[in-house]
């Protein structure tokens, strides 16, 4: 096995690159049947979820309040599952167009970002109906509106493909005239208006970032499921034409999913793509989409690089075996492994996400 060839600051844990800490939460890809499950008259929700969203803008007191007032999946009436965190997130929302008519500009970014969270809350973990599809465009309208606040507002960007185009939106950092662009992908349950945290670690280190939502979900959903498809290129190339950013500085994160699709762009070892981050990136989804069988991953050295591959040590779905397997597979690269961390690992997040931006600045000035 090669020595790891780069390791994780002091400020995460020391000099290695395993760190052991007691995991706070983690945002773990699950299926409908784990996320809004009814238990004696209510909803359960996991307390690795309450931290998450919690962690993205809502409050914990008022996340547990709610839970006790859900008594079902279905429908869109007082007790039903959309209907309590969507008036979570009108209130929110309204609370944010109050704020903006007299200022400050700041709170009412807060308060539009909360009710992102809330409107997040009412679709996860995916849009699968009518009462969900119109939570979803809720939550676009609050990201959208608080984006109007950011330092350099959000811009959306939409991109031709196929019979029409992905929805982008790209978040610029301030008093960089063409920044690089990272373009980024989350899982099947954390669609483009999710990344607002993480989002800002890259800005502060310059990077622009264009988050969208991959074939199959979100805005996404009118094309099939498709870790293999051309979105991420589409996208690329569609900035690359752009005054404004740097089309030689052109990096992709992906998480969990997202993470999975990123990597299959690595494979492509297209010399346009400076760096590569794989988080929480899963090998095995089942033929034909596995890594493993359909593009070889373990089978020798795939990848040029740069690629980073992050991830907690305690993920059924990636493994510490095969977090190895994709290091091992790229000529160039990274292997962090985040203590007892689950999937993707987002307990490490406030610490991590900022590293993750100067690793991606630092494969940039090379």
């Amino acid at each position: 096995m090669p020595p790891l060839r780069k390791t994780l600051t002091r400020a995460l844990c020391g000099s290695v690159a395993i760190c052991l800490a007691v995991p706070l939460f983690s945002l773990l890809a699950v299926s409908p049947s784990f996320a809004q499950d009814i238990k004696d008259g209510h909803a359960v929700l996991e307390e690795r979820r309450i931290r998450a969203y919690t962690y993205l803008g809502g409050d914990e007191n008022i996340i547990r309040q709610t839970v006790q007032r859900i008594t079902k999946r279905e429908g869109d009436a007082p007790g039903s599952w959309v209907y309590e965190w969507r008036i979570l997130g009108e209130y929110y929302e309204g609370l944010g167009d109050a704020i903006a008519k007299r200022g400050p500009r700041r709170a009412a970014l807060d308060a539009y970002m909360t009710a992102v969270a809330y409107y997040a809350l009412g679709w996860f973990p995916r849009v699968t109906n009518a009462e969900e599809a119109r939570d979803y465009d809720e939550q676009l309208r609050a990201y959208q509106k608080g984006g109007k606040l950011f330092d350099v507002p959000l811009e959306v960007v939409n991109v031709p493909y196929k019979d029409g185009h992905l929805v982008t939106y790209l978040h610029r950092p301030l008093g960089v005239e063409k920044p690089p662009l990272v373009i980024w992908s989350g899982g099947v349950d954390q669609y483009k208006a999710n990344h607002y945290r993480p989002v800002q670690d890259m800005l502060a280190k310059g990077l622009a970032v264009a988050t969208f939502d991959l074939p199959g979900f979100g805005e996404s959903r009118q094309w099939p499921r498709d870790p293999a498809s051309d979105a991420h290129i589409a996208i690329m190339e569609h900035y690359m034409k752009r005054g404004d950013i740097d089309a030689k500085r052109i990096s992709f994160f992906g998480q969990s999913y997202g993470g999975g699709a990123s990597l299959r762009v690595a494979l492509r070892n297209d010399p346009r793509i400076t760096s590569v981050v794989a988080m929480c990136a899963a090998l095995h989804l089942g033929k034909p989409n596995s890594l493993v069988d359909a593009a070889k991953v373990g089978q020798g050295k795939l990848i040029n690089g740069p690629l980073l591959v992050v991830n907690g040590t305690r993920d059924p779905g990636s493994p510490v075996a095969d977090l190895m397997s994709t290091y091992e597979s790229a000529k160039v690269a990274d292997l962090w492994l985040l203590g007892l961390g689950e999937h993707c690992a987002v307990e490490y997040y406030p610490v991590v996400m900022p590293q993750v931006a100067q690793w991606v600045v630092e494969k940039n000035s090379k």
